[in-house]
């Protein structure tokens, strides 16, 4: 879990991301050595105090082309670039898409954060994500009144849906009960070849696939439905279910509408608008990232290139997870602080589980 000093070193930086200052400020201001600063950022974040604050000052510099009319210059000055081109290269290479474009079609992006404090759970939140949810919902059916399918991101979500009252009536919803971003898998997505290679990466047999993976989505293959609303969440694990979606939705030629709903996991909370995605392309995204594990040239939403960046990186032996993993192999509860230290990846208990064993071989 993220102790009292990885706090502190959090907070400064939250505080002072539009300031330009140093380890040496940083650790002056937390009481702390340099040397100090550096370990905890190496040993618990996997990476440098700079490229942390990087990408937080380009999430950050994201939200003011979407919600305000500053220049993209002062932008770029007011989070330490020293021109606007140098700010549109880390840009572009963080989200996949120059800040000009972004400003003129703003599409979800995932905010980069470790969070001192985990998102508050109480009444007042859920209900104003309940809320959220209920308008987008009544937003799609006034748009979009035809026959819809609702795809969740998995089960837990269905439950929330039922739990909370968010079930549609006349519609239909379905969770997609899988783990994309973990093992194997094949070109064409539900077949013989690909169920068998998604048995053996997630250790379970073709029948417990079956009935968890493939039956709760019958209605997919056995109706026809003019909307397919896709509800998943920012994280690496949700993306990844996703593409495999889209790119079957591409290889069965659906003509209808599709439309993406994203929670925003780090926070708890749904984005207030559901986006439009056009499935042309995705068979070719879903081949190159999650078959060949290759980085994809094609035009990604940027939520979807930041995932992307992470699938194909997480398991490296100089990845953020597994240097942890490395340097505290000891504690007892170390599946939970991985849970909790990188929410960006969305990984579960089990993946973690096998990435320990796979360490320790």
């Amino acid at each position: 879990m993220i102790n009292s000093d990885m706090k502190k070193l959090l907070e400064y930086v939250e505080q002072n991301l539009d300031e330009d200052f140093s380890l040496n400020d940083l650790a002056t201001n937390c009481n702390f050595s340099p040397y100090y600063c550096s370990v905890v950022f190496h040993k618990f974040f996997g990476e440098t105090m700079k490229s942390y604050v990087q990408k937080r000052r380009l999430v950050c510099a994201a939200n003011e082309l979407k919600n305000t009319n500053n220049r993209i210059v002062d932008i770029a000055i007011k989070y330490g670039y020293s021109s606007q081109e140098a700010f549109s290269r880390a840009f572009s290479l963080m989200f996949g898409v120059s800040p000009k474009r972004f400003r003129q079609n703003p599409k979800p992006l995932a905010t980069y954060q470790k969070n001192s404090h985990p998102p508050i759970k109480n009444k007042e939140n859920a209900a104003m994500k309940n809320e959220t949810i209920k308008n987008v919902q009544n937003q799609i059916k006034r748009d979009f009144p035809f026959k819809t399918l609702h795809i969740l991101s998995g089960l837990s979500m269905l439950d929330f849906f039922r739990k909370n009252h968010l079930i549609h009536e006349n519609e239909v919803y379905v969770p997609f009960n899988e783990a994309m971003c973990w093992g194997e898998t094949a070109e064409k997505i539900f077949s013989k070849d690909f169920i068998e290679k998604r048995v053996c990466s997630l250790k379970s047999t073709i029948e417990e696939y079956k009935k968890i993976v493939m039956e709760p989505l019958s209605p997919l293959f056995d109706e026809k439905f003019d909307i397919i609303v896709l509800w998943f969440g920012d994280d690496m694990f949700c993306q990844m279910n996703l593409v495999t979606i889209l790119a079957f939705l591409e290889q069965i030629h659906f003509k209808g509408d599709v439309l993406f709903c994203m929670a925003e996991e780090q926070t708890d909370t749904m984005l207030p608008d559901a986006f439009e995605i056009d499935i042309e392309n995705y068979e070719e995204i879903y081949k190159t990232i999650l078959c060949y594990r290759k980085k994809c040239d094609i035009k990604l939403i940027p939520v979807t290139y930041q995932a992307m960046n992470l699938y194909l990186t997480y398991r490296e032996e100089n990845s953020d997870i597994k240097r942890y993993i490395k340097n505290n192999f000891s504690k007892d509860n170390l599946i939970k602080e991985l849970l909790s230290l990188f929410p960006q990846y969305g990984l579960g208990d089990l993946q973690y589980e096998w990435m320990i064993e796979e360490i320790k071989r």
